[in-house]
């Protein structure tokens, strides 16, 4: 199996609560787990599983969207990855913070089985090649003032936004992996993007202190 067709996941989060937000804050992976579908290998992939408000609709779409972390979000996977960065910025994911983040994927909205880096080259490209321009298209739209991405080397590339600096800025941060700061100009208005190399998770091998910083190193 390559992708997972039930819905595509254009985002994870309450919309209008980050359009509301006084910050707007975006995290970014590479395309859905299947664990967004299924608890484990052994059971069929259902939209009920995380999904139960989709009724096959455009607004039954969007309001399984917006509800994704108030019914039964992968919380080991989001507080994990990005809870303590976006804390950072005084935002959550969830109804308990003064900005709401939303989650999107840059290479695919789709799911897929097996997981991205066990899928071949060319089914990588196959899943890119419709689910990059939906993700800028969606992020034109959402107007990010922040943008959180941990991934393998060489995905931050895929943010081609105009920039008006001519390089990333490499930033000692006591992990493993300096962070890599940039700013892009977004539909006239400038974003920052923080990016990491990974490990297992996103920001996996930066402490949870090191995270609590990393609103520090926006580039004034």
């Amino acid at each position: 199996m390559l992708k997972i067709p039930i819905l595509p996941i254009h985002w994870f989060g309450n919309r209008p609560a980050y359009e509301a937000s006084s910050l707007r804050v975006v995290t970014v992976g590479l395309n859905p787990s299947d664990r967004e579908f299924r608890p484990n290998d052994a059971t069929p992939v259902s939209k009920d599983f995380r999904f139960p408000d989709y009724d096959g609709t455009d607004k039954g779409l969007e309001l399984a969207l917006n509800n994704y972390f108030k019914r039964n979000p992968y919380g080991s996977w989001f507080k994990g990855s990005f809870g303590a960065v976006l804390q950072s910025f005084e935002a959550s994911f969830y109804a308990e913070a003064k900005n709401t983040a939303i989650h999107t994927d840059i290479c695919s909205p789709w799911a897929s089985i097996p997981t991205w880096s066990k899928l071949s080259e060319n089914m990588r490209q196959e899943l890119e090649a419709e689910g990059q321009a939906l993700w800028k298209k969606l992020i034109v739209e959402l107007q990010p003032d922040v943008i959180l991405f941990s991934s393998s080397p060489g995905h931050e590339q895929k943010i081609d936004f105009p920039s008006p600096d001519t390089a990333w800025k490499s930033i000692d941060v006591g992990a493993k992996r300096p962070l890599l700061v940039r700013r892009f100009m977004i539909n006239g208005k400038i974003a920052q993007v923080l990016f990491q190399v990974q490990g297992r998770k996103p920001f996996l091998q930066t402490s949870r202190n090191q995270k609590l910083r990393f609103s520090q190193y926006l580039i004034a």
